[in-house]
């Protein structure tokens, strides 16, 4: 979900901040640390990939 966009002073012109929140759950069992690392690491090469978006 969306929450935030910045565009301000502190940001290179021409470039905004989205703020992101994810949900992650597994019905069956409490996912584990490494699970939801592995996730993160998907959608973020994603987002860098598809958007070129980076990480602050």
């Amino acid at each position: 979900m969306l929450f935030d966009v910045y565009q301000g002073e502190n940001m290179e012109k021409g470039k905004k901040s989205y703020s992101i929140s994810f949900i992650l759950q597994n019905d069956k069992e409490t996912m584990k640390d490494s699970q939801i690392e592995s996730i993160m690491d998907k959608i973020q090469n994603a987002l860098v990939k598809q958007l070129n978006a980076s990480l602050r």
